[in-house]
C-alpha cells in the first residue's frame, strides 16, 4: 500500500464551499459593457513611439489607449 493513500492535491484549507463563496465574493457586481475591438494601420515609426511612450507610462499600449479614450470629453 501506497504512503500516500488517501491524499489529495490542493490545499486543505479551502474547501470547496470555501472556494465558492471566495469566489463569488471576489465577482464585479457591474454589469459589464460589451467590448469592440479597435484596429488600424500604423506607421512602423508610429507604432514604435506609440509603444515607447506607453512603456515610459508604465503601461501597456491598450491601457495607455484606454485611458486617453477615458480623458475625452463627453458629446
Amino acid at each position: 500500500m501506497s504512503k500516500f493513500a488517501g491524499l489529495s492535491t490542493g490545499r486543505p484549507s479551502v474547501t470547496n464551499a470555501a472556494k465558492a463563496k471566495l469566489l463569488e465574493s471576489l465577482k464585479d457586481d457591474a454589469p459589464q459593457e460589451p467590448l469592440k475591438r479597435v484596429n488600424f494601420q500604423v506607421a512602423e515609426s508610429k507604432h514604435t513611439k506609440l509603444k515607447v511612450h506607453a512603456a515610459k507610462k508604465g503601461q501597456s499600449v491598450r491601457e495607455f489607449l484606454t485611458d486617453y479614450i477615458d480623458s475625452l470629453p463627453d458629446s
